[in-house]
C-alpha cells in the first residue's frame, strides 16, 4: 500500500483541521521554486539511509514537500518522523490526518553551575547577555528557576544548556513543552535488497537515468521517480495468492452489493421470465462473492456455507454483505493494506497478484454482471409494459380500474368509486362528510391517460375536462396519477375494496 506524507518546514496553523488547506496553498505558492534548506537535508538524510529510495511521488519545492512510500513502510516512516522532529519540519499524514509536529523545549536556568561561584557566574552571565551585573545576581541567587527560552528544537535547546555552562558557568535544563510528542531514534534501516544492475553503472528507471546507490546525488527541485526493479528471482515477492483472493472477493462483494441494491430498486416494477432470471443471477453472484472473501479471509468451509445460505434470506442478505465488506476491509488493513469504497487499491492487487497487470477477475466478473442486469431490466420493463398493456385493454373503462379506490388526497376520510359506465364519484364516509367534498363526474382511460370530465357547480351543464396520466402497478393495487402542472406532485391511489360489476364481475 502506497503511503502519503507531506511536509512543511514553516509553522503550521495550531488546528489540525486547518493545516491540510495551509498544505495546499504552501504547495501552489511554492510552485516550482528550489526547496528550502531544512527539506534538502532532510532529503539528503533520508535518501542517505534508504539508497534503494522505497517511495515515489517525492516533491520539495519551497517550504512545502511530498513523499510517497511505495514499500518498506515500517522502516521508512519512523525515520521519517524522527528527522522530522529533529529538523523541526512538520509531518501531516494522509491516511489518518495526525498532524506530527516538531517537538519544542524550553531552557530553564537552574542558577550557577557545580564548582561556580555565585558572583563570578554573575558577571559571566551579565557579559554574555548584555544585562546588569546586578539583575544576574538576582536572577541566579535564591534557587529560583527561570525560564530564558521558549519554543526551540531539541537541538537548540541542547545548544543553548551547553553554552550557558560552557560560557557563563550556569547551570540550565531543557524541559519538554506540553502537547508535543518526540519520536525516539528507531533502529538503523536493513540493507537495501540487491539489484541486477552492476555497482559503479547508472540504472534507468521508468526511462529516467537514476545514479548508482554509492554515488550521493543532489536534489532536484521536483523528483518523481519509482521504485527500482526488483531482481528477476524476487519478482514474486509481494505475491501472496490469500491476501489477492480476500482483496478480490472484497471487490467483488462490493460490486454484488451495489447490483443487489439497483435490482432491488426496479424488481417491482419488472415482470416475466427476466425478473426470474434476474434474481436467480443476482443472488448467485452475491454467493460467490461472499465465499471468495471468506475463503481469503480464513473462514471455515461451514461459515462460508452459512454465509452463502444467508444471502437467500431477505433483509438478512444485505446485512451479511455489509459485514462481508467491513470484515474484508478490517483484514486488508490488519495486513497494511489500504481499502478504500472498492478494496484494495489496483496497484496493491497487482502486487498481491504476483506483478499481472491484466485484468482483475473481479473486474470482469463485475462488468459481465452489471451488462446482464441492466439488459435484464430492460428486459423486465418491457415485459411489464406488456403486461399492463393487456390489462388495461382497449376499452375506455378498463375493468383493471373499475372499483373502490383510497386516495391520498382524501387520506382516510372518503372513497373514489370507479364505476364500469364511465361515472365517478367521491364520497365521503359515514361521518366524515364536514371533510370531504362529495364529487361525481365522468372517467375514461386513453392511452395511459385520465380524461375526467367534472361538470360546473353554477353551471351543471358544462363540464370541464382535465387530462392526467397515471401508472398502474402490476398487482393491480396501486395507482400513481401525475398531475400535470402540480412540479412533479402525485396522488397515490390504493384498492380499497371491491365492488360488482356486469361487465368486469366482482371487481
Amino acid at each position: 500500500m502506497s503511503y502519503q506524507i507531506q511536509l512543511a518546514s514553516v509553522a503550521t496553523p495550531e488546528a489540525d483541521l486547518d493545516v491540510f488547506p495551509f498544505m495546499n496553498r504552501l504547495r501552489q505558492e511554492s510552485g516550482e521554486q528550489p526547496p528550502s534548506p531544512l527539506l534538502k537535508r532532510f532529503h539528503d538524510k533520508l535518501t542517505a539511509l534508504f539508497p534503494d529510495t522505497p517511495w515515489s511521488d517525492c516533491h520539495f519545492a519551497g517550504d512545502a514537500g511530498r513523499l510517497t512510500v511505495d514499500y518498506r513502510k515500517q522502516e521508512v516512516v519512523p525515520h521519517v518522523l524522527y528527522l522530522a522532529g529533529e529538523l523541526g519540519l512538520t509531518v501531516v499524514d494522509n491516511q489518518s490526518g495526525a498532524v506530527h509536529r516538531p517537538a519544542t523545549y524550553q531552557v530553564v536556568l537552574e542558577g550557577p553551575a557545580p564548582g561556580v561561584a555565585l558572583g563570578e557566574a554573575a558577571n559571566r552571565l551579565a557579559a554574555l547577555m548584555q544585562k546588569p551585573v546586578t539583575e544576574m545576581l538576582a536572577l541566579l541567587s535564591g534557587g529560583r528557576r527561570k525560564i530564558v527560552k521558549k519554543g526551540v528544537l531539541r537541538s537548540q535547546a541542547h545548544y543553548y544548556v551547553v553554552a550557558l555552562k560552557e560560557r557563563a558557568g550556569c547551570h540550565a535544563t531543557m524541559a519538554l513543552e506540553h502537547d508535543r510528542v518526540v519520536h525516539p531514534e528507531p533502529p538503523p534501516p536493513s540493507p537495501p535488497p540487491a539489484r541486477p544492475a552492476a555497482a559503479g553503472k547508472a540504472a534507468v528507471v521508468s526511462g529516467v537515468s537514476v545514479a548508482p546507490v554509492d554515488v550521493k546525488s543532489a536534489m532536484p527541485p521536483r523528483l518523481r521517480r519509482g521504485p527500482e526493479p526488483e531482481p528477476e528471482t524476487n519478482s514474486l515477492a509481494g505475491a501472496d495468492p490469500r491476501l489477492f483472493m480476500l482483496a478480490d472477493g472484497l471487490r467483488l462483494t462490493v460490486y454484488a452489493t451495489v447490483l443487489y441494491l439497483v435490482t432491488g430498486y426496479f424488481f417491482r416494477d419488472l415482470a416475466g421470465w427476466p425478473k426470474l432470471l434476474l434474481a436467480l443471477g443476482v443472488t448467485v453472484l452475491a454467493m460467490a462473492a461472499v465465499y471468495r472473501l471468506a475463503k481469503g479471509a480464513g473462514s471455515n468451509i461451514v461459515m462460508r456455507l452459512l454465509a452463502m445460505a444467508l444471502i437467500i434470506i431477505p433483509l438478512a442478505n444485505i446485512l451479511v454483505l455489509l459485514l462481508m465488506i467491513r470484515r474484508g476491509k478490517v483484514t486488508l488493513r490488519d495486513n497494511e493494506i489500504g481499502a478504500g469504497w472498492f478494496g484494495a487499491a489496483y496497484d496493491d492487487m497487482v502486487r498481491l497478484r504476483g506483478g499481472d497487470s491484466g485484468l482483475l477477475p473481479s473486474t470482469m466478473i463485475g462488468l459481465l454482471a452489471a451488462l446482464g442486469v441492466a439488459v435484464l431490466i430492460g428486459l423486465g420493463k418491457q415485459a411489464a409494459e406488456k403486461y399492463i398493456d393487456a390489462a388495461l385493454g382497449s376499452h375506455p373503462q378498463p375493468c383493471a380500474i373499475v372499483g373502490i379506490w383510497e386516495s391520498s388526497k382524501l387520506g382516510p376520510n372518503g372513497r373514489v368509486v370507479m364505476q364500469d359506465d364511465g361515472n365517478f364519484s367521491v364520497l365521503p364516509l359515514q361521518g366524515q362528510e364536514d371533510k370531504v367534498k362529495q364529487e361525481q363526474g365522468e372517467w375514461a382511460v386513453r392511452n395511459r391517460t385520465f380524461v375526467w370530465q367534472v361538470p360546473l357547480a353554477d353551471k351543471p351543464w358544462m363540464k370541464v375536462e382535465h387530462i392526467e396520466t397515471f401508472k398502474l402497478s402490476l398487482d393491480g393495487q396501486t395507482l400513481t396519477i401525475f398531475e400535470p402542472r402540480s412540479m412533479g406532485l402525485f396522488t397515490e391511489w390504493r384498492r380499497a375494496g371491491a365492488m360488482k360489476s356486469q361487465r368486469c364481475g366482482f371487481n
